[in-house]
């Protein structure tokens, strides 16, 4: 059990995947039940949405707006070629020219607004090939079925994302851990006189620390914006050590710290320490003592609203 569990940490430290598992697990029940009682007559149109919640899931897309605007032009697509795919294919010369447009346009349309997924296009294009063997084509009772079917899928997604509940707060916290581990190793190389190369890793994992802080629930909006940046800040503070005498104890005592808090962190605790107070020598130490401070009162406030 614990080498599953260490496996598991190890393919998705964030979360993400469990968490987009728990949504599909979700779905896929409510998707069954609707099927149950409205009886959709095309099964592969009804089963094609469901392809979108990877998309839906993607870290990339940082706030709910994008989502369901992404969420929207995918289902729509998809039902637009599915169904126009299905009435054009017995026409073979014209097919062709028609499939090439549209997949022309919708790859268009993806690059100008959904960049982060080029290869979206191909697979909306995938999914039209599909319905090319429904029988007979080219008969709008067909499309109609289609078209029903596909937007009883849609509808019953985007309904059950919406109820579904919000555990982005367990991913940000999550990133948020990694971030402090990169920042821990930051102050090591500091003291030892040393050049940590790992700053590409360090913007990725702080992009994605704000990526889903927009996602958490409006409550902790603030508090998770709070937290995330004053540690952003200690972070950027070490630029400035090269131009002032190191005091070593100081940054020991600020690592002590933060190896506390993400302890805290990982457990969903406040972190109160018996002595928060540091031996300071210069301007910028009292400005990461500060920040250190309002790391922890804004996450013991996270804390309380979370308990209440």
């Amino acid at each position: 059990m614990l080498q599953f569990k260490s496996w598991v940490e190890k393919v998705d430290p964030y979360t993400i995947l469990r968490i987009t598992l728990y949504k599909a697990l979700f779905i896929a029940t409510a998707i069954v039940y609707v099927y149950w009682f409205f009886h959709p007559q095309n099964i592969i149109s009804y089963v094609t949405p469901f392809m979108v919640l990877f998309y839906y899931e993607s870290p990339i897309v940082s706030t709910f707006e994008k989502k369901k605007r992404l969420l929207l032009f995918m289902g729509g697509s998809l039902l637009f070629v599915n169904v126009t795919f299905d009435l054009v294919y017995p026409f073979k010369g014209i097919f062709f020219f028609y499939s090439l447009l549209v997949f022309m346009v919708l790859h268009q349309m993806v690059l100008k607004y959904f960049y982060a997924f080029k290869n979206l296009s191909l697979l909306i294009i995938s999914s039209g090939a599909l319905v090319l063997s429904t029988s007979p084509p080219a008969n709008f009772q067909v499309s109609y079925d289609m078209i029903y079917s596909m937007s009883l899928s849609l509808i019953t997604v985007m309904v059950c994302l919406q109820i579904v509940p919000n555990r982005y707060f367990q991913v940000w916290n999550r990133t948020l851990q990694h971030y402090i581990d990169y920042l821990i190793a930051d102050i090591d190389a500091s003291m030892q006189d040393g050049h940590y190369s790992a700053i590409q890793d360090e913007i990725t994992r702080f992009e994605m620390v704000r990526n889903y802080q927009q996602l958490v629930e409006k409550k902790y909006l603030l508090p998770t914006f709070r937290v995330a940046t004053y540690i952003r800040n200690i972070q950027l503070s070490l630029d400035n050590l090269f131009y002032e005498e190191k005091n070593e104890a100081f940054w020991s005592g600020v690592r002590m710290h933060l190896v506390a808090f993400k302890k805290h962190l990982a457990e969903g605790s406040p972190y109160r320490p018996q002595s928060a107070y540091l031996a300071i020598d210069t301007v910028l130490q009292q400005f990461v003592m500060d920040c250190l401070s309002k790391v922890f009162t804004h996450w013991n406030d996270l804390c309380v609203e979370k308990n209440n």
